[in-house]
């Protein structure tokens, strides 16, 4: 396709969203940008025309290319732009070429320093990311500080990582970063699942920054299919992350609880039948969760379960809610004998924070089919069932004397996998080598 026919075209201000309206948002104006974006989206066939046609009526009438409108408009009005059928098709190309286990990254190279920029406005769980990231470097001995919008570039840092560049260069001061001299010598970590606009609109980064770390193992292959340079890094375990410590005090969004749970002390109740709460399920509203959470709740109802399904109009912060916090989410897995895992669509994404998080408390992890993971495996650091079916297979691991030794079992081969061999030093270390030399 000549990229250049419809590039220089501008549609109807009328269409504009009015993200748009601020030049420095998300830099997405300048044709060299537009181009970058639409070749990602043209190499990689994830664009989908007659899904982006049949559900905007309005761009058939405005007479633009699809593709063009989407990158000029669609974009930033957090349009729709691919289909499952689409990335289903790239995920078998994908998935055939997935079957080495990864290497364990070489020492940190010399006089490295890193530099973590996360955004001051964004998710609690980005800072989250960015804090194991920076013990993971602390492990390695690496130096790294964490920086907000709010803040300059670190002068001595040797790596630049953005975290949630779809947060960082689009909320609040972030917008200022978003140049040229700075993404361009930046490692972009990528955290959204590749089917929702948040993924489409960080593509203006993605495309142009030094390298792209992210967190699933698909959609690294995906990008690197299209000629970005991009590595898989899933931040783990590190025993100097304090916030997820055995002993860390209990949080705040417990007092509603009763006392035997608040007060459950896991030093001395070291078994998971010993856990307070049989079944844990956290996570951001969505039709499909409240279908399933639904049929569950008969079942639930007999158990001792903590579910927590929010709907999500801002980012999740402690200033709107305690459970936006680390030290929440960690008391909560260190009482849970399960945690339940729902995709919340149709897309079968290893959820590695959510899963990782669990085999970090030693909370067993019931969830629905996942896409194949290198080192987890279902049956034997997880439990693996059909949606229909998990409240069953969760009421029997949590009561009864054979489920739980079974849970047991593969709870604790998960958090020896994950502290041996799925670290935050190795993701750190990655992270240093994604983009080369310093």
């Amino acid at each position: 396709m000549d990229l250049s026919r419809f590039l220089g075209q501008r549609p109807p201000a009328k269409s504009a969203a009015p993200e748009a309206a601020d030049p420095r948002a998300l830099r997405g104006e300048g044709d060299a940008i537009a181009a970058s974006v639409a070749k990602f989206l043209e190499r990689t066939g994830l664009f989908d025309r007659e899904t982006y046609l049949r559900t905007y009526p309005d761009v058939a009438k405005s007479g633009l290319d699809p593709l063009h409108h989407f990158i000029r408009v669609g974009i930033h009005a957090g349009r729709n732009f691919t289909s499952l059928e689409t990335i289903a098709r790239l995920w078998r190309e994908v998935l055939r070429a997935q079957d080495a286990e990864p290497a364990a990254p070489p020492a940190a190279p010399p006089n490295a320093r890193a530099a973590l920029y996360v955004s001051s406005l964004g998710n609690f769980f980005m800072t989250e990311i960015a804090e194991v990231l920076k013990a993971g470097f602390a492990d390695a001995g690496v130096p790294c500080t964490i920086i907000d919008e709010n803040a300059a570039p670190s002068r001595d840092a040797t790596h630049h990582i953005v975290i949630a560049p779809h947060e960082f260069f689009a909320l609040g001061e972030g917008k200022r970063w978003a140049n040229d001299a700075f993404v361009g010598r930046a490692i972009m970590f990528s955290t959204e699942q590749i089917q929702t606009h948040w993924f489409a609109r960080s593509l203006v980064f993605l495309t142009r920054a030094k390298a792209v770390a992210d967190m699933n193992e698909q959609t690294a292959a995906i990008l690197r299919k299209a000629g970005v340079r991009a590595v898989a890094v899933q931040p783990g375990f590190s025993e100097s992350f304090a916030p997820f410590k055995a002993g860390a005090p209990a949080s705040e969004a417990l007092e509603s609880l009763p006392a035997a749970t608040r007060n459950f002390d896991e030093a001395a109740n070291p078994s998971l039948a010993a856990r307070p709460l049989d079944v844990l399920f956290l996570g951001s509203h969505s039709p499909r969760r409240e279908k399933w959470l639904a049929v569950y709740a008969a079942k639930f109802s007999s158990l001792n379960a903590f579910v927590y399904h929010t709907r999500v109009h801002r980012p999740l912060g402690p200033a709107h809610s305690p459970m936006a916090s680390s030290a929440t989410t960690s008391a909560l897995l260190r009482r849970s004998k399960l945690l339940i895992n729902l995709h919340r669509d149709e897309y079968t994404y290893f959820e590695w924070w959510r899963l990782m998080q669990a085999f970090w408390h030693k909370t067993a992890v019931v969830t629905e089919a996942c896409f194949p993971h290198p080192l987890f495996k279902p049956g034997v650091h997880y439990f693996e069932e059909a949606p229909r079916h998990i409240h069953h297979l969760a009421a029997w691991l949590a009561t009864t004397p054979d489920g739980q030794a079974k849970a047991e079992e593969v709870r604790v081969r998960a958090f020896q996998t994950l502290t041996a061999r799925a670290t935050a030093r190795d993701a750190a270390l990655a992270l240093l080598y994604a983009g080369g030399a310093a």
